[in-house]
């Protein structure tokens, strides 16, 4: 692809990249099983352990809009270097430690530090990609993601889940992928000028999608968190609400590379519109398949492919109208507001399924939905009114 103005051209290099979000994410996935079940066994309470829970998120909502900075004119592969080794740090004082305080910090540095280098990451792809391939690049991003966060949670258990080993385990998958990232000769792409304001001046397909990101920040902690609740709370066993979640993650491994191609080839608002369709008619069919299990099951596969897709989607369609700094702004913006929906989107649902016992889960996703389509629906008429010459 032709450089893009005010920035300083980096090759793709994808698959070290892959590699990179396989093993960092892994660790991430262990993470989230080593963490909350350690933390139960020092006897937290459900709250303590879903403020600890929440510290990635604050995190990313505090360090994002600094992106920019990140990529003004410098060498930004020290950077990706240098978060893995606070990661490390972190990880090592876990072991170190059993003050739940001292928990909270830690996964507040160990979360931030590797959610800054993934959205890193992101800008990267978005940027050096050809705008033939930018949604197919970041859906394999995002299938390699939740792989890697698989893989993590489902290979702890054989390591142990006290002690030494699995700290080991987590600080050896971060060194592997330190390693794999060293043999890049370079960094994403710097920008030569800072942007001189962030989540201002956005419009039509740039707005759609930062303010999808807003709403899949929102959404994600249905199923990643209280899906599993939902499932015992309607009457199925426990051994079938720890399968919700992996479901979802693999229903992202299988649909996001194909609706990434489907997106690269169409217009991506379309793509975009479909999968909020999908996500909607699955959030609604999920409670008329209450006790069918196998039924239950491929809808929550269908529902994790088209609503993972939504983040990779709009990814994508920032790299399509901005660039240099506006590019790394909307990025920066993009990030802010998803972790900001990742942050307040847990005791938010679970506020409405106490009120509405368990369906006000299903309410409240289903409600996402219908204001991504919304959105959506809202920009088309603008563009509409503007080809005909009326105030928009």
């Amino acid at each position: 692809m032709a450089d893009q103005p005010g920035i300083m051209p980096r090759a793709l290099n994808l698959p070290v990249l892959g590699l990179v979000t396989v093993l960092l994410s892994a660790a991430i996935g262990a993470s989230y099983v080593y963490v909350d079940l350690s933390l139960n066994r020092m006897g937290a309470s459900a709250t303590a352990i879903g403020l600890n829970a929440a510290m990635p998120a604050l995190g990313w909502f505090l360090a994002t809009p600094f992106l920019p900075l990140l990529v003004h004119r410098r060498d930004t592969r020290i950077v990706l270097l240098a978060l893995p080794c606070l990661a490390v740090a972190a990880m090592a004082g876990f072991a170190l430690t059993t003050d739940q305080t001292a928990w909270m910090i830690l996964r507040f540095v160990f979360g931030s530090s590797l959610g800054i280098l993934f959205r890193l990451v992101e800008y990267w792809i978005s940027a050096a990609s050809g705008p033939d391939r930018r949604a197919r690049n970041m859906g394999i991003y995002a299938a390699l993601f939740c792989a890697g966060v698989a893989i993590g949670a489902g290979i702890l258990p054989l390591v142990g889940l006290t002690g030494w080993p699995p700290v080991l385990l987590m600080i050896g998958l971060i060194a592997a992928g330190m390693a794999v990232m060293a043999t890049l000769r370079r960094g994403p792409p710097a920008i030569a000028t800072l942007p001189r304001r962030l989540m201002t001046g956005f419009a039509g397909p740039v707005a759609i999608a930062v303010i999808a990101a807003g709403l899949i920040g929102l959404f994600e902690a249905v199923p990643y968190t209280l899906m599993p609740v939902y499932a015992v709370r309607v009457g199925m066993t426990e051994d079938f609400a720890a399968l919700t979640t992996s479901a979802f993650m693999i229903g992202q491994v299988l649909f996001l590379v194909p609706l990434g191609l489907l997106a690269d080839r169409i217009n991506r608002v379309a793509v975009l519109a479909l999968a909020g369709m999908v996500g909607l008619v699955s959030t609604v069919a999920l409670p008329a398949a209450i006790g069918d299990a196998v039924t239950m099951i491929a809808i929550i596969l269908v529902w994790g492919g088209f609503a993972g897709s939504i983040y990779a989607v709009s990814l994508a369609m920032l790299a399509d109208r901005l660039d240099g700094p506006d590019l790394a702004a909307a990025n920066a913006s993009f990030g802010t507001l998803y972790a900001a929906g990742a942050l307040v989107g847990p005791p938010l649902h679970g506020l409405v399924m106490e009120w509405h016992d368990p369906q006000g889960l299903m309410a409240s996703s289903a409600l996402l939905f219908v204001a991504l389509l919304g959105l959506i629906a809202w920009q088309a008429m603008r563009l509409v009114l503007r080809n005909q010459g009326r105030p928009a």
